[in-house]
């Protein structure tokens, strides 16, 4: 915590509005955005690489805030005060940190793909930013980010060392589906195990039911479009890559929070709703982009 007291100690209107902005860079809404961005309109496999590093890291990390239970430093030591803007959405338990995982998997995902040096020193700068600015904020101590950006950033790197050897075919990608369901299905239990149990909330766990959902629904989704669709993200109109992107957030929009309104804050409701939000984004949508979004023929 005297790292954190120091952090405090130094706060001013600039250093909080500065931190705020770097702290976007690791939340889930960016994150996501800019997958399905990549994914819809750049590059698959690029998007693939990401994806699979951020929700294999998504439930290691989450598997272990709802196993340890560590509260926020703000609970922990009620003397400290966080900046009272990040309260609202530092939801959940504080080991490991949310915003360092999803930073990283994206981050550090791009770099290895494109393997250029000036890529990975920002990526590193932005990946830094967001674990500094986890802790100015008073949302995480050392530990929690540090923890989080070993498993992730490990995870990335293997990902990005299999992904281009793994041999593709039928059965390998059953297999690979099958263990990416497994383990969303497993954090789903285990989580479920918890609040059952009495120890925990099914508030404070829910970040982790949230990731169980969204890594079920990559696991069926990949699988799903690789096989069955594999739509072509390349289009020479610019107009319709910004069409593309506009109806495809909107309808991610309208999963995430007309599902919240139909179905509630349950347990049940936000695993099936992030589950719906990446299938629209990795199955629903590329089909209506190879579909009825298509450049038109030349004649």
């Amino acid at each position: 915590m005297e790292f954190l007291y120091f952090l405090e100690s130094i706060r001013n209107g600039f250093l909080d509005v500065f931190f705020i902005i770097c702290t976007s860079f690791g939340e889930e809404l960016v994150l996501v955005s800019l997958f399905a961005i990549i994914f819809w309109c750049i590059s698959k496999k690029l998007a693939y690489r990401i994806a699979f590093s951020y929700f294999l890291s998504g439930v290691a990390v989450q598997g272990l805030k709802v196993h340890f239970r560590i509260e926020r430093p703000w609970v922990l030591d009620p003397e400290f005060k966080p900046v009272e803007q990040v309260m609202d959405t530092a939801t959940g338990y504080s080991f490991p940190s949310g915003h360092t995982q999803s930073s990283t998997s994206l981050y550090s995902s791009v770099s290895f793909y494109f393997k250029k040096r000036w890529l990975y020193a920002v990526s590193f700068i932005i990946i830094a930013a967001v674990m500094l600015s986890r802790m100015y904020l008073g949302c995480h101590t050392p530990k929690d980010v540090l923890v989080s950006f070993v498993i992730t950033i490990v995870i990335s790197i293997a990902v990005s060392l299999i992904y281009d050897n793994l041999n593709s075919n039928t059965l390998t990608d059953i297999l690979v589906m099958l263990l990416i369901f497994a383990l969303s299905a497993g954090l789903f239990g285990y989580s479920y195990h918890v609040v059952n149990s009495g120890l925990t909330t099914d508030v404070l766990a829910m970040d982790g039911f949230k990731a169980a959902g969204a890594g079920a629904g990559f696991a069926i989704g990949w699988f799903i479009e690789k096989h069955y669709i594999n739509f072509n993200p390349k289009n020479s109109r610019v107009w319709l890559q910004l069409l593309k992107v506009v109806i495809g957030l909107a309808g991610a929009l309208a999963f995430k929070s007309g599902l919240k309104l139909l179905l509630g804050d349950t347990i049940p409701a936000n695993t099936f709703r992030y589950f719906m939000v990446i299938m629209w984004v990795t199955v629903i949508y590329p089909i209506i982009i190879k579909n009825f979004i298509k450049e038109p023929i030349q004649f």
